[in-house]
């Protein structure tokens, strides 16, 4: 998880730094796909404003605000706003009927982000006429073939139209 720590019109304290990176790093304990939190610390007169922006899995934002006298205070308010909006939304997940385990559909969207091309047919690689691959398309019984255009010698597809008729997709020189 990435935090990243914007202060405005205040100087750079690193005691406050370490405070809220202690605080946003507990934040995994109540939702485990947490991406990033953008914090952004800003003093306006008398008014010390943490604001928290949390970006989860599936593009979700969920953002907490407080202020108060005190910026730790303030800090502490804005955390304990998000764990609770943490916690709603993974009972929320939980409850839509898909009782998966978090830690599983995790492990399925990395899946999804890693796609495989698996092999699954090959074209012939002889030279053929239009006509001729639609004889040996009809003998294979697939929707599309791919083959050799022995006319132009480029690569052709012919497929199945739905009105029962052929379609052909030649490539543009």
């Amino acid at each position: 998880m990435k935090v990243k720590i914007v202060e405005r019109h205040t100087g750079p304290s690193d005691m406050l730094r370490e405070y809220v990176l202690n605080k946003t790093e507990r934040l995994s304990r109540y939702f485990d796909r947490i991406i990033s939190i953008d914090v952004v610390l800003s003093v306006e007169k008398e008014r010390q404003i943490a604001d928290f922006h949390a970006h989860l899995t599936n593009r979700k934002l969920i953002k907490a605000q407080e202020e108060s006298s005190d910026m730790y205070a303030s800090v502490d308010k804005a955390i304990d706003k998000l764990k609770r909006q943490l916690v709603k939304y993974k009972d929320h997940l939980n409850d839509r009927g898909t009782n998966v385990p978090v830690h599983e559909v995790d492990e399925s969207e990395q899946k999804s982000l890693h796609r495989e091309i698996i092999r699954t047919w090959t074209y012939f690689q002889k030279p053929m006429t239009p006509e001729e691959a639609a004889m040996q398309l009809d003998a294979l019984e697939k929707s599309f073939l791919v083959f050799i255009d022995a006319e132009t010698d480029a690569v052709s597809v012919i497929y199945h139209r739905q009105d029962g008729d052929y379609g052909l997709i030649e490539p543009r020189r």
